[in-house]
């Protein structure tokens, strides 16, 4: 005859307090890990950000340089632009735009280079108008509550004095084709030869900037 040999087993399942303690531990691992991990995608997005407001600027002098058509299939006589707005009060954004609007004449700028009624002759005006000029794309900044435009100044062109940083600034750049001339406006008046907008990590401090003047037209990134 054949033995049976039973085989009695040992192993038991968790208890209610081991589960417990296991529950415990994973979450001191992910109150630790979550708020690391979230800073650095705040980080990686904030670099991100002020990236595109770069490419915005080096979009804006590559298409001035390359005499680039408008829609209407013509060079656009008031060229490319970037608009930068730190208002606290509204959106903090970048914006490029085509300056084909002259907004104290509330019209369209004249592009029939054919035509020779220069009398009549709409000219670009060097601002921005929302809702008028040719917006091509729009970066938002403070979108996320984390990211600030926290500074916006400039050197004036008449006596070198500094366009003082204001909650309210706003600056235009603007290239004009086919050497892309570059004009800088702080706050739709004051000439100004150069500018820096300097952007903040809210929650992390870390500062990035962008440095542009009209000599060397090329924007360049600051830490």
């Amino acid at each position: 005859m054949q033995s049976r040999i039973k085989v009695v087993s040992n192993t038991r399942g968790f208890t209610f307090v081991e589960l417990l303690i296991v529950v415990l531990i994973i979450g001191v691992l992910a109150a630790t890990a979550i708020p690391s991990f979230m800073q650095s995608a705040r980080r990686e997005n904030f670099k991100k950000t002020v990236s595109e407001v770069v490419t915005l600027l080096e979009k804006a002098r590559t298409q001035a340089l390359a005499s680039e058509l408008d829609s209407n299939g013509k060079i656009p006589p008031g060229g490319y632009g970037v608009f930068f707005d730190a208002d606290n009060g509204g959106q903090q954004k970048a914006v490029l735009f085509v300056d084909d609007w002259n907004e104290s004449k509330g019209a369209a700028v004249n592009v029939n280079y054919a035509d020779n009624d220069f009398a009549n002759r709409i000219s670009p005006d060097e601002k921005f108008t929302a809702g008028s000029d040719t917006v091509l794309k729009t970066v938002l900044i403070n979108e996320l509550a984390y990211i600030k435009l926290n500074e916006l100044f400039g050197i004036r062109l008449s006596d070198g004095s500094t366009f003082a940083d204001d909650p309210n600034n706003n600056v235009t750049v603007i290239f004009k084709p086919p050497h892309a001339e570059t004009i800088i406006i702080g706050n739709n008046t004051e000439n100004l030869h150069e500018f820096e907008a300097k952007f903040k990590l809210v929650i992390g401090d870390v500062d990035l900037g962008i440095k542009l003047n009209r000599v060397t037209t090329t924007p360049e990134l600051i830490k």
